[in-house]
């Protein structure tokens, strides 16, 4: 009897498939749990790589939805056309396909970099609501000259539940990015009408999204802190116009007034139930860490995460732009005025943060928009 054929073994294969089945139906969380499903397809088919490429509709064109293995920098950002390569022609035909020596297959294109050497490939289709969406694609078997009949078996039937997973986290993502889109057009909405701060947001979003990153935050804290940041000044849709246009600094009565923004754009966050996470970046961003800020006057750890770091953000962007009675300070300046206030006005790790990208000169506007762009890629735009 082939190993492969071992009921015992053919058995505990579809557990494992059942499990994994399971869990891609019960979570949104696309990028974890592909990456649980690869390895264990990797197990299953003891294959040396894997990956996921997913259909971009529009273009007519795959990319990797998630890549593993030495290969994964040197391929990441290929792209292959419908119809052209291997797994270009299992999503045209939406057949599997076997091919346990590449180098005498026609279609094959090479390798991309130096880092790894293919020699055999399984490329099942990701069929979901009757269309191909995708390929599971694995990479040369381990101490085997080849895959099997069975290898492709086993991955045809793991096709199933995770083209499944994949289209709803593809619509769940298409969702949050309509939701995103709306929020940012409603924050911009409310932007337009101060003529001095133009970009604001979009500025703010960005730096905010440097700083958590560089501080190793998690993909769930960069979206709420992208959200946060978006809306951290919604409140100043209550803010006359008179105090919110005015071409001179403020009075102490108008400053009472402009400061109410953080608790009316927390008002009106918290009356939106999709929103409620990113209530504290609203209300508390301007909170000192001595507990001289407001609208709380909250001190040290009593200031959450998000509004510490959209503060150092915010009063970076406020710091280099200019209003018409002060001029915009040099990035130099500023970043100077932001290191003076660590401990006092702004959290030590967040000004860390700040310093450190600062230093390499990746504390700019073009940065952030690069890594508002690459998370929005993240949720599904390929």
């Amino acid at each position: 009897m082939l190993e492969e054929d071992n009921p015992t073994r053919r058995l505990a294969e579809y557990e494992t498939l059942m499990e994994i089945g399971v869990e891609l139906a019960s979570t949104l969380d696309l990028q974890r749990v592909l990456d649980i499903a690869l390895r264990k397809a990797e197990e299953v088919c003891h294959a040396e790589t894997s990956s996921i490429w997913e259909l971009d509709e529009e273009r007519q064109q795959l990319f990797f939805r998630i890549v593993r293995g030495s290969a994964a920098q040197d391929i990441r950002n290929l792209r292959v056309p419908v119809g052209e390569g291997i797994v270009g022609s299992v999503v045209e035909s939406g057949r599997a396909e076997r091919i346990n020596d590449v180098s005498s297959d026609d279609r094959w294109r090479g390798d991309s970099g130096p880092h790894f050497a293919t020699r055999a490939i399984l490329a099942v289709p990701l069929v979901a609501r009757g269309r191909v969406i995708g390929v599971l694609q694995l990479l040369n078997p381990v101490g085997r000259e080849g895959f099997t009949e069975g290898d492709q078996r086993r991955m045809s039937l793991f096709a199933g539940p995770l083209a499944n997973a994949l289209e709803n986290a593809r619509l769940y993502a298409a969702q949050k990015r309509q939701f995103v889109d709306v929020v940012t057009a409603l924050a911009e909405a409310i932007e337009k009408r101060d003529p001095y701060t133009g970009g604001h947001v979009r500025r703010v979003v960005g730096y905010s999204l440097l700083l958590a990153e560089d501080m190793g935050l998690p993909p769930e804290e960069l979206e709420r802190i992208r959200l946060a940041a978006t809306l951290h000044d919604v409140g100043k849709i209550a803010v006359p116009d008179l105090v919110l246009n005015k071409p001179a600094p403020l009075d102490p009565a108008e400053q009472e007034v402009m400061r109410r923004h953080t608790v009316d754009g927390a008002e009106i966050v918290a009356s939106l139930r999709e929103l409620r996470g990113v209530l504290p970046g609203v209300r508390s961003h301007h909170e000192r860490l001595d507990g001289k800020g407001y609208p709380d006057g909250l001190q040290g750890s009593e200031i959450p995460a998000v509004p510490r770091i959209i503060a150092v953000a915010d009063t970076y962007d406020a710091m280099t732009t200019s209003r018409p009675y002060r001029r915009a300070l040099p990035a130099e300046v500023a970043a100077g005025e932001i290191t003076r206030g660590m401990g006092t006005q702004f959290c030590p790790h967040v000004v860390a943060a700040f310093e450190r990208l600062f230093a390499r000169g990746s504390f700019t506007v073009e940065a952030g928009a690069a890594l508002l762009r690459s998370l929005s890629q993240g949720d599904g735009k390929g």
